[in-house]
Parts: structure tokens; C-alpha cells; sequence
């Protein structure tokens, strides 16, 4: 936004009337003030990356109910605007695969809304292994460091994961409070869905605190590409 602003204004002494000198100084700054910028570390865009399968249910969950909930929920408690990444809040046009990548890597914690069918997502997995890959570049979610950036919840299921994730503890289970339509709200299980949120805003705020700095080195795993449809000839 910064950017966009100072070269409009650029365009503009240089389109109003001014001697070729002027312009030869207004562009030497411009020159030393874009490399000055260009230095500056790159940091993080998102502080949680919600991860999901976007099923009828699941999807539909984590918009009406979970993603605007927990945004509100983080936002009364922690110290700085928490900025939580969904990729139903994309801007109509993008190139959706670049972004949910671009995204990925430049989020603090990766927070994965577990069911059966996530692990049969290829998306799903790439932004799961990115985190993990990353986890392990940072030494993080191991014996001498048990704290991870991957916040699992549990969504349904739970005997059907992946094998790694079995191995992890979900920090909290909304199988039993997994109603994906609006209607939910108004039920009294939405109070104790609500104290679920009110909990894991708590955890998350902590997590944020000790995240490493970003680095242009955190990988981020490609999907895997999907196997070809198989034909099969009719048996005549």
C-alpha cells in the first residue's frame, strides 16, 4: 500500500513541468529510496493459517462458526490484531493456488481442522507437511522442544488419520459439536462450542508468543498430483 502510494505520487512530479535536472534528482531518490525498502526483512502476513477440508460440512463449519468465532475470540485477549487466514476470505480474481502457497509460508501457526478426509487431500497435506518440514528446519516438536506450530483440533473421527497424526495429541474435540449449519448459534451447544473457542483463543495466543522469526527459507511442499482417472472397457 506504502509502495503503491509513493510511485503515484513519483508519476505525478514527473508529469507535472519540471527541468530535466529535477527529474534526474527525483529519480536518484527514487532509486535510493526503493533499494533502502528492498533491504528491509520480510516478515510474516498471517498469524494462523486455518487448514480444512472444504467438504459440505467441514467447510461450511469452519466459515459460519469456527473461523469468525475464534478471530473474535483472539481479538479480545491478545496484545496486537490477530490475523487469521482462511482461504474463504481470498479476493475474487487471485491466483488461488500462488496465494494458498504465498499464505502458507508467511503464516505463524498452522491450525489443521482434522477429520478423515483431510488426510485424503492433497492440499490439505502439502499445507500439513509444510509446517511439519518447517518444524523440523527450526528443531521445534521434538524431544527438547515438544512445542510445535501445528495446532491439531479434532473435527470427527479420529481412528482413520495418518499415522504421524495419530501420534499427536488434538488440542480440542468439536466432534461432538460439529454443526455446520447457521441454526447451530442458536442452540444451547453452542455455549459449550463457544467455551471450546474461548480456550483455544487462550492456547493460540500463547503459541504466537514464541514463534520464530520468519525466514525466506520455510519450505512449502507442493500437492501431490492427482492419479489419472482409470477407463475401464465394458465387459461386452
Amino acid at each position: 500500500m506504502w509502495a503503491r502510494s509513493f510511485f503515484a505520487d513519483v508519476f505525478v512530479q514527473m508529469s507535472s513541468p519540471c527541468s530535466t535536472g529535477d527529474r534526474k534528482i527525483i529519480l536518484a531518490n527514487c532509486s535510493r529510496i526503493w533499494e533502502a525498502w528492498s533491504c528491509v526483512p520480510m516478515s510474516y502476513d498471517h498469524d494462523i493459517f486455518i487448514s480444512y477440508r472444504r467438504s459440505p460440512t467441514v467447510g461450511p463449519w469452519v466459515q459460519n462458526h469456527l473461523a469468525p468465532r475464534l478471530e473474535a475470540r483472539l481479538n479480545e485477549i491478545a496484545p496486537n490484531p490477530v490475523s487469521v487466514f482462511c482461504d474463504f476470505k481470498m479476493a475474487e480474481g487471485v491466483n488461488w493456488p500462488a496465494e494458498l502457497k504465498r499464505s502458507v509460508k508467511r503464516s505463524r501457526v498452522l491450525l489443521t481442522i482434522w477429520s478423515a478426509d483431510y488426510f485424503r487431500s492433497t492440499w490439505c497435506m502439502a499445507e500439513w507437511q509444510s509446517f511439519r518440514q518447517r518444524e523440523a528446519l527450526l528443531g521445534l516438536f521434538t524431544a527438547e522442544h515438544p512445542q510445535g506450530l501445528v495446532y491439531p483440533v479434532r473435527y470427527s473421527d479420529g481412528d482413520h488419520y495418518h499415522a504421524e497424526a495419530k501420534l499427536t495429541q488434538c488440542r480440542k474435540d468439536f466432534s461432538e459439536l460439529n454443526y455446520p449449519d447457521r441454526v447451530f448459534t442458536e442452540s444451547v451447544l453452542y455455549l459449550e462450542f463457544d467455551k471450546l473457542v474461548r480456550g483455544m483463543a487462550n492456547e493460540l495466543v500463547m503459541l504466537l508468543n514464541d514463534v520464530p522469526v520468519w525466514s525466506e527459507t520455510f519450505p512449502v511442499i507442493e500437492p501431490a498430483p492427482l492419479s489419472p482417472a482409470a477407463l475401464e472397457r465394458p465387459v461386452i
